[in-house]
């Protein structure tokens, strides 16, 4: 009995810091898309194909983080968000490369409403400053 119930406890310990290290990663890549969706902006208005289409393919490899860190809790609108932004990511890296300019930028405004769909159902603004995800 006791050792069912060492083994339950461990397994309970083990998910709650994995779950904690998720989220901190899950932080940390939300902290970078921010950065790197704003040096994707500032690209595509300078016409900087090469610097643009780095950004993009960052975001793109970021939003596909995102959609695992979502499948693994079987979040599906989330999960879905995420995909649709790693695709549009993948859309813009193609324009901006093509030096397509106006192409990137607009699937980049549109790729942007996933972000937003997502903060809106998943995000809660703490009283202190920062988020939360819900």
């Amino acid at each position: 009995m006791r050792r069912v119930l060492l083994l339950s406890v461990s397994a309970a310990v083990f998910a709650v810091a994995m779950s904690a290290q998720d989220a901190a990663e899950y932080k940390t890549w939300m902290q970078t898309a921010g950065a790197t969706a704003g040096s994707l902006h500032k690209n595509l208005d300078a016409k900087n194909a090469e610097a643009a289409a780095a950004d993009a393919k960052k975001l793109q490899e970021i939003f596909s983080h995102v959609h695992e860190y979502w499948m693994k809790k079987d979040v599906a609108d989330a999960m879905k968000f995420a995909m649709n932004a790693s695709e549009g990511f993948g859309i813009v890296a193609a324009d901006a490369s093509a030096s397509k300019f106006d192409e990137a930028s607009a699937t980049l405004k549109a790729t942007s409403a996933n972000c937003g769909g997502c903060h809106t159902v998943h995000r809660e603004k703490l009283p202190e400053g920062g988020f939360k995800i819900k």
